[in-house]
């Protein structure tokens, strides 16, 4: 218990009872509970005495009271986590908590009216830290003020903790002052700081580095935060859009996208942890109006301060959607390109067992006539049968055309001299429904080409373009011109492909009808496929397989109500046009050979026919049904044949292997090749051995003589 003073005063004495004095000075007199001594006012000593009792009753109550706050005071200081330092003026350590013994090097007590630098504590002190405590302790000595402080101090397993510092001056009776400290561990708090200030540095960092469009929206829909890369894609500057509603921005977003992304956004809205997948949209970018493909992913969470906001990721996706665009645009035209390839190679089996049928119907009804005479009853009958014979080889020199087989004649061809000789033809065809312009350049190069075949191509588009325009109001007009490679649309070519040239001749025909949907433009190329109600054909799909052969392209472009253009390219020829004199040849009737000539063919019908045409001008026939027996009957009379009739396709041993057994048996034979094939596709095989002639089938007879003739190489002898 503290000191304790009494007084008393009686009439004639003084008495004092003392226990203890303040430590450096007289006892000195207190006044207890508030209530001066009445000395010698009182009269009574009993009442003195029980006056003096209540005020030692009173000074008893305190002093337990306070020894009690002395008792909790030391009971915390001695569990406290806090550090609690008292320094003198001149930095000397008057107490020191037991919570200060792990950073120390030396027993507590022994520290006590030392510096901290004699004290040993400072060797704990982070370096970068020491000199600023320094600072702050000369601030608090000089400005008698409260003053903070944050340093970091390493405990025994070499960890580093923060703390933080509150130290008050205290003024004490004699006028001099000390200095309480109270250091706080705030390392989770510090390192939580660090780690939001890292958080933060590195949110800025990735906002600012990343090429994606960064968006955040608070509760109410208004937009927080956007990143600098809007400006960069869009052209949007990221301080216009802040404040602003969210949904405005919509605004911004391609019509055909909004309302999807518009459903997604409110569908999920302020969902905690509800994810956001925003369909692919497209932005228009202010400054140069192209459209930006993104795509997004958006997610609503609760900021700190318990605010629901949705942070929203936009990613630039133009370049991968256009690559995929381009991607299946090849797709489809290798699909397209495959597509007509396997229904070319149909066309060309079927046509090659229709020709079989074709040739014996056609070479044996020009026999049949020229047997006939003139006024017999049943030439007519014949007549008939010779015309729809030609109607159907027409039809498979289509089917061929379609497949790219026909045989070509090439020679340089002038395009718009052709579609100029054709004008009169043209004008039938069109024949008043609608109304032909002529835009033909002069001085093109010329294109090698079969000009049948090339005429073909003419009148099937002007055709088509007729179908499609009004009737008496429609207008045709019939172009011709010249491109670059690079200059060609490649979006637009049918069934894909790269141009084989630098340069090419184009022929075009452009009308104003009804044009075509994109469904349309993928059929109009397949065979038979029509728009009209009655009538079939091959004519577009015969084009195809015409220009293709000749090494050109195709080029469409069409729009329903608009029109639609054909443009058919052709590579540009080095040769210029030759116009040749027209040759005559005699009739195949009036000349006379001898001789043997070896038909070799699997079709019967077809080696009658050969059979009679040839025996008709005196030439000896051998018939064989395949190459194995042709073989052996040239090895038997391979001094008297002449000429072989060889057909290409042939079971067991074909026309191939037939003609090598031929010639290793007699190297100079004279063979003839015949096929219902292309001369392309049949003959290839045969290109550097030396082939004498090729036969397309079906043939007329007198084709067939004329071939045979300059095989044999007979002087002949015109008749009557």
């Amino acid at each position: 218990m503290g000191p304790n003073y009494l007084l008393y005063s009686g009439a004639s004495e003084v008495y004092t009872e003392s226990r203890g004095t303040p430590s450096g000075g007289a006892p000195a007199c207190l006044p207890l509970g508030g209530h001066p001594l009445r000395g010698g006012q009182a009269n009574d000593r009993s009442e003195l005495i029980e006056e003096l009792a209540k005020l030692r009753q009173e000074f008893a109550e305190q002093a337990a009271e306070l020894h009690a706050a002395e008792t909790r005071c030391g009971a915390l200081i001695d569990h406290s986590s806090d550090l609690i330092l008292e320094f003198d003026e001149k930095g000397r350590l008057l107490f020191v908590s037991p919570s200060c013994s792990p950073i120390g090097s030396r027993p507590l007590d022994e520290i006590l009216g030392k510096t901290l630098e004699e004290s040993g504590l400072l060797d704990s002190l982070h370096p970068d830290d020491r000199c600023s405590i320094f600072e702050i302790f000369r601030e608090g000595v000089e400005s008698r003020r409260e003053t903070r402080s944050c340093f970091r101090i390493r405990f025994p397993d070499e960890t580093w903790h923060w703390f933080e510092s509150v130290s008050t001056p205290i003024e004490q009776v004699d006028g001099s002052r000390r200095f309480l400290t109270i250091c706080g561990d705030v390392t989770d708090i510090e390192q939580a700081r660090r780690d939001r200030r890292e958080s933060e540095s590195l949110y800025r960092i990735v906002t600012e580095l990343s090429r994606d469009v960064i968006f955040e929206v608070n509760e109410a829909g208004k937009v927080i935060f956007a990143s600098a890369s809007l400006e960069e894609l869009t052209g949007i500057k990221s301080e216009d859009v802040k404040g602003r509603d969210y949904l405005d921005l919509y605004e911004l977003v391609h019509p055909d996208d909004r309302q999807r992304d518009l459903d997604e956004y409110n569908r999920a809205k302020g969902e905690l942890g509800e994810r956001i997948h925003y369909p692919p949209y497209r932005v228009q970018h202010v400054v140069d109006g192209s459209w930006i493909w993104f795509s997004a992913i958006g997610t609503w969470y609760e900021a700190a301060d318990g605010e629901r906001r949705m942070l929203e990721v936009a990613r630039d996706i133009t370049r991968e959607v256009h690559r995929e665009e381009e991607r299946l645009k090849l797709a489809r035209q290798m699909q397209e390109a495959q597509r007509l390839e396997s229904l070319g190679v149909m066309a060309g089996g079927i046509t090659h067992d229709f020709n079989n049928l074709l040739t014996p119907i056609l070479g044996d009804a020009e026999l049949a006539l020229l047997d006939l005479p003139p006024d017999s009853p049943v030439r007519p009958r014949i007549e008939q049968i010779r015309h729809a014979a030609k109607r159907a080889a027409a039809l498979t020199r289509q089917m061929l055309a379609y497949s790219g087989q026909v045989p070509v004649s090439v020679e340089p061809i002038s395009i718009s001299r052709l579609v100029d000789e054709m004008a009169q033809l043209l004008e039938g065809t069109v024949s008043g429904k609608a109304a032909l312009v002529y835009e033909l350049s002069d001085d093109l190069p010329a294109v090698e080409g079969d000009i049948a075949q090339l005429s073909q191509v003419v009148m099937n588009l002007i055709t088509n373009a007729t179908e499609a325009v009004r009737e008496g109001a429609g207008r045709i007009r019939l172009r011709t011109g010249m491109v670059e490679a690079e200059k060609v649309d490649r979006s637009r070519i049918v069934g894909g492909g790269e141009p084989t040239a630098r340069n090419f001749v184009f022929f075009e025909v452009i009308d104003d009808g009804c044009g075509m949907n994109a469904e349309t433009q993928s059929k109009i190329f397949d065979p038979f496929y029509t728009t009209k109600f009655t009538g079939r054909g091959l004519g577009l799909a015969a084009v195809v397989g015409i220009v293709r052969s000749h090494g050109g392209m195709i080029e469409i472009d069409s729009e329903v109500g608009r029109g639609t253009r054909f443009r058919v390219l052709f590579p540009a020829a080095t040769r210029a046009v030759v116009v040749a004199a027209p040759q005559t040849r005699p009739p195949f009737e009036q000349w006379r050979a001898s001789g043997t000539v070896l038909v070799v063919d699997d079709d019967a019908g077809v080696r009658a026919l050969l059979d009679a045409t040839l025996r008709r001008v005196g030439l000896t026939v051998l018939l064989a049904s395949d190459g194995r027996e042709g073989v052996e009957l040239f090895r038997r009379h391979a001094d008297e044949i002449r000429a072989v009739v060889l057909d290409r396709t042939m079971p067991d041993i074909g026309g191939e292997e037939a003609f090598d057994e031929i010639r290793r048996i007699r190297p100079g034979a004279r063979i003839m090749l015949i096929s219902g094939y292309s001369e392309e596709r049949a003959a290839w095989h045969f290109i550097d051995k030396g082939l004498d002639a090729f036969l397309h089938k079906p043939f007329e007879p007198s084709v067939l003589l004329e071939k045979i003739r300059r095989i044999v190489d007979s002087d002949w002898i015109p008749t009557g």
